[in-house]
Parts: structure tokens; sequence; C-alpha cells
């Protein structure tokens, strides 16, 4: 079988935490503000609501784009545990290709412990990486990456996870596809060597504002987006919640707002996001309706709990969200006068 997406990156079993008996403060020093969640020392929290939900940045991708009718393949590892069942029955019923996936007796099952408190979208994740770091670069076989036309890389912070990254790009330049770049705060704090090698190499590059200030050291958009275009990237986004985002790809830059919709949970809305620009990019749109469909991607997925519940089944609903619901955009020309 060949594949258009090939996604590499984390498979995670999410456990969602809803509780209210939780203490929230802010540190003051100099003009940065800091906020944190606590737990009174030796305390026993009554929660509200426990759930369950398959997660992981590189499955999402797969998973999305799955939905949306791309032909879509996932490679990772997975422990062999009740978590694995979890996320790959998931991945299956979601049409995703699972045969590059390995799963170890030695090592557990990625997890993720998300808080959701009574502050409505600030949330705090305890994320354990497990068999994800385990990924080598002979689990990359060339024979996947002939007819493909994208290769999506999450991040992975191991240095043989990171390895295997790069060997998927070498194999999706060699055949002429394209690199999209989803890398998050871990890898470019914990392997910074690592991060801007693999973005560097990268076509496409997505960014939260706070990934994107950490990796490039930059604070305003435009320079942000100048100093990763001038790493070799073609396209630049970066998203920065209810304030929208930017996207750019040298020539032009994007700037839109959020579509208005009832936000029940934000987690995974970063992939989704990515997840809009790649089937958008595969189908030649221009960079207005990039920026329109990953903003609809990313809106929709926040009206449901969950990474993947409230994205769309196919590209023509993803298409009628857009026509149906209002976006600000603003168009600037780089090289204008």
């Amino acid at each position: 079988m060949t594949f258009e997406v090939v996604a590499i990156g984390s498979c995670t079993l999410d456990c969602i935490i809803k509780v209210s008996d939780i203490l929230r403060f802010e540190l003051f020093e100099k003009n940065i503000t800091k906020k944190y969640t606590a737990i009174e020392y030796s305390q026993k929290l009554n929660l509200e609501k426990i759930t369950f939900i398959p997660g992981g940045s590189g499955a999402n991708i797969a998973c999305n784009c799955a939905m949306l009718g791309l032909k879509s393949a996932y490679i990772g590892v997975l422990g062999k545990d009740f978590s694995a069942q979890i996320c790959l029955e998931d991945m299956k019923k979601r049409r995703v290709d699972l045969s590059q996936v390995k799963q170890v007796e030695n090592e557990k099952t990625a997890f993720s412990v998300i808080l959701k408190s009574e502050w409505g979208k600030d949330r705090s994740i305890l994320a354990y990486k497990g068999a994800n770091n385990l990924l080598q670069p002979s689990d990359i076989k060339d024979e996947l990456f002939a007819d493909i036309k994208a290769f999506a890389w999450t991040s992975l912070t191991s240095e043989n996870g990171c390895k295997a990254i790069d060997k998927a790009i070498s194999l999706t330049k060699k055949y002429g596809s394209k690199v999209y770049a989803a890398p998050s705060i871990s890898i470019i704090k914990n392997n910074p060597k690592w991060a801007r090698t693999l973005i560097s190499k990268s076509d496409v590059v997505s960014f939260n504002l706070e990934e994107a200030r950490e990796f490039t050291g930059e604070k305003e958009y435009h320079d942000i987006i100048n100093h990763v275009l001038n790493l070799g990237s073609q396209l630049v986004s970066i998203t920065d919640g209810s304030n929208g985002s930017y996207l750019s790809n040298g020539e032009e830059t994007i700037r839109s707002g959020v579509y208005e919709v009832e936000v029940q949970d934000t987690t995974g809305a970063g992939d989704a996001f990515m997840s809009g620009i790649i089937i958008s990019t595969l189908n030649g749109y221009p960079l207005k309706k990039i920026a329109q469909f990953a903003s609809a991607m990313s809106a929709m997925e926040c009206q449901e709990l969950g990474v993947r519940e409230g994205i769309p089944s196919t590209f023509e609903e993803l298409k009628k969200f857009t026509e149906t619901h209002e976006l600000k955009q603003y168009s600037h020309l780089i090289h204008e006068e």
C-alpha cells in the first residue's frame, strides 16, 4: 500500500482529570508574570471527572489527515499494555495504517495526565514519554516514503528518535515530497541541537507562540518568521490561542483571528491546525485559504472534549465550515513599499 501522509511523533493515552479543589497563584518578577497550579502539601483532592482519551501529536496528525480522506500511516513505538490497546483501536477506527507501529515488552506506552481546573481553558499536563523514545533509525523503511506527498514529524527527544526523524526527512527529500514540522516545547528545550537541525530541513513549520519564542529567541512575530524562513523553511505558522495566528511564505503574511465557537477543550488544537495546513497545501490552495482551513480545523477540534472528537469526517465538511463561519484576516505583502 502507498500512503499520502506519513507521521512520526508521540502516541499517548491522555488521562483528563477535572478538579476544582486545587490552588492557583501568580508570581510577579520584574515584567514577567508566571502562573501556577498547586496542590496543598500532603492533601488528598477529590476529582470531579476522569476521562481516558487517545492522543499524542504524531498520532493526532495521522488520524486527522486520515479522517479528511488522506491515506495516512503512523510510525511509532508503544508498549504492550491497556494504553496501547486503546490508542491502537482508536487509530484503526480512524483508518490510520498501523503496519509501522512497533510494540515492546520493556517499556510502557506514553501517558499524560491533563488537569482541567475551574479556570476553563487553563490546563496543566504531566507527560511520560515512555515507549515513544524507543524509536530507532532502523524502524524507518525506505519503501514507505517512495510515493508519499507529505511527511509530518512532531517531537521525540531521544537521540535515536531524532535520528529516526532525520532519516525520514532524508527519504522524503529523496523522493521529492514535503516535510511538515510541528515541534513541541519538549524538543526545543531538551534537545535544542536536534530541534534546530530538523527544523532547518523542514519545508513547513508550525509553532505556538511559546515554542516559537523559545526556539528563535525573538519576541516579535515578524522577527520569528524571518528567523525560521532564513533557516530554509518555505512556510511558517505561529498560533497564539484566542489571539489567532500568523502564516507566512516570505512574500506574504496572513494574520487571522479565530472562528467564534463554544470552546470545550483546547488540547490538540495545534495538531489540528497543522493537519489543516497539510491538507490545504496538498490541494494547492493560496495562503489565505490555507490559514482559513487550518483555523477551521483548530476551531472544530476545540468544540469537543478530546483531541480528535471535533475533527470533520470529510474535507467537504471542513470547507462548509469555512463558508458558513466568519474569520477576520489581514494580508501584508512583505516587499510592499
